[in-house]
């Protein structure tokens, strides 16, 4: 390869590599050094780049070579110069967006029509116990699943609602009239396409999960929560600890993540987050479908 050297790490058999030795903001400008980066990201599902200076700018020049910005409903969390750039912090002079409902397990932006793709988490501060984030591999689940169980989700889709998730923040802001008319609900396939791979993936989130179609209310949120156990359960998640300089991308369509508590009086936390708008989620057609039922 002409371009940039650097080594890679693979984290855990299902997900995460770790890559030292390149500069985000200077070597992916390289095609051939982005296309060998993109191509671990689809491997991996999870990447953690080492050693980066980043600030807002930086953080969007990265994010834009995998897509398109998408701007959180949440405006008074972002940057005060930069709309697509969310700061997770304690050291704002505003309230504090640390351990809230980002503490439980999820895949971020279910709620929109067109949810997130990629999200990306730059460490600027970090405190020195807590606030790590895990990850739970998706597809494992998915491969682990009978074909009568897959049967029983394609042709369904599961209703979520931004109302319900905010509601269940830690005192919670009122929505502006703005933000209310972005909170329609929405529904997508339990079963759908990845747009890059064209495999079947399994996608659901529980927290603002309000029902799946062709089943009665707690018969689909059951369904949900077993599936939802099933991801994050212990033996199928990994933890990231960490630094300073910590730069990581995850595909957030073949992931569940979530942060873990820290004494947010003791210790300050500030992080960079961007994410790529993603595509809406289309159904699968492999199989027989629930909705034929």
């Amino acid at each position: 390869m002409a371009g940039a050297k650097f080594t890679t790490r693979p984290v855990s058999p299902d997900i995460g590599c770790e890559i030292t030795g390149l500069d985000v903001t200077r070597d992916l400008a390289d095609p051939e050094v982005f296309a060998e980066v993109k191509d671990l990201l689809g491997k991996h599902h999870m990447l953690v780049f080492k050693g980066q200076k980043m600030d807002a700018e930086k953080m969007i020049a990265f994010t834009e070579r995998f897509g398109e910005l998408d701007i959180h409903i949440l405006r008074q969390f972002t940057h005060k110069d930069h709309a697509t750039v969310s700061i997770i912090s304690n050291m704002e002079d505003r309230k504090a967006n640390v351990n809230d409902v980002s503490l439980n397990w999820h895949t971020d932006l279910a709620y929109r029509k067109r949810p997130s793709a990629f999200v990306t988490l730059y460490a600027d501060v970090v405190p020195e116990e807590g606030a790590d984030t895990r990850f739970a591999a998706v597809q494992r689940v998915y491969k682990d699943m009978s074909e009568e169980e897959k049967n029983h989700l394609r042709g369904r889709r599961a209703t979520y609602s931004f109302l319900h998730l905010h509601s269940k923040r830690p005192d919670p802001d009122p929505l502006t009239p703005e933000q209310l008319a972005e909170s329609a609900d929405v529904h997508h396939p339990l079963l759908r396409r990845h747009p890059d791979t064209g495999e079947e993936i399994l996608y659901l989130n529980l927290p603002d999960c309000i029902g799946v179609s062709g089943l009665e209310k707690e018969e689909g949120l059951q369904t949900v929560r077993n599936l939802y156990e099933r991801i994050t359960d212990p033996a199928n998640t990994i933890g990231h600890k960490w630094t300073v300089g910590d730069l990581v991308i995850w595909d957030n369509r073949t992931l569940m993540h979530s942060a873990t508590y820290f004494d947010d009086k003791k210790y300050k936390r500030r992080m960079l987050r961007t994410v790529v708008r993603g595509e809406e989620p289309m159904p699968s057609t492999l199989g027989a479908s629930a909705a034929a039922e």
